[in-house]
């Protein structure tokens, strides 16, 4: 269990972080390459590939490596898509964003509190573990997840600890979201 005091990761730092342009192998020797397909189709065409290859942009926020990989600024999204979409995300967190975000974090072996603190933001989160081991440290309890275990977390306080030799990636998506919503969700 943590003990450890709250701290807040604020908006402005995750809107902040620097986009780093990736090369075509993202990846370490513990996070392997990605690849990202995007396929759209207007009611009138044929099925087009807007991406096939790695995604153009990455940063670094508190030790992860933060790979986004589409984002959708409202809810319902526009289609057909249009673009490259990831040129221009990074406000999932943002106070005005009304959309949702798609994109995996590599949390490196050894990150604690110290790295990621404690932190919540007004979203819905599906969250899937696609390698590794990690804490999902809440403020009173920790919670093992291994690959293959799935997390849906609403709007709470919560932190990640990788107390192994071997770094985890997470695949996230986030759904803005509103306390005291009028709609049921």
């Amino acid at each position: 269990m943590s003990n450890s005091k709250t701290t807040r990761i604020s908006r402005r730092a995750v809107l902040a972080a620097s986009p780093v342009a990736l090369a075509t192998n993202v990846g370490s020797a513990d996070a392997p390459a990605i690849r990202r397909i995007v396929t759209t189709q207007a009611d009138d065409g044929p099925v087009r590939v807007l991406a096939d290859g790695a995604p153009p942009v990455a940063f670094q926020l508190n030790g992860s490596t933060i790979t986004r990989l589409w984002e959708t600024p409202r809810v319902p999204a526009t289609l057909p898509l249009e673009g490259d979409a990831t040129l221009t995300a990074k406000r999932a967190y943002a106070d005005d964003f009304i959309g949702t975000s798609f994109y995996l974090s590599d949390i490196p072996a050894g990150s604690s509190l110290a790295d990621i603190p404690m932190h919540r933001n007004q979203t819905v989160d599906y969250i899937a573990v696609l390698f590794g081991e990690l804490v999902l440290v809440l403020p009173d309890q920790e919670i093992l997840m291994s690959t293959g275990d799935c997390l849906v977390q609403g709007g709470n306080d919560h932190s990640w600890a990788n107390r192994t030799d071997q770094a985890a990636r997470l695949l996230v998506v986030v759904v803005t979201g509103s306390e005291n919503a009028t709609s049921a969700g």
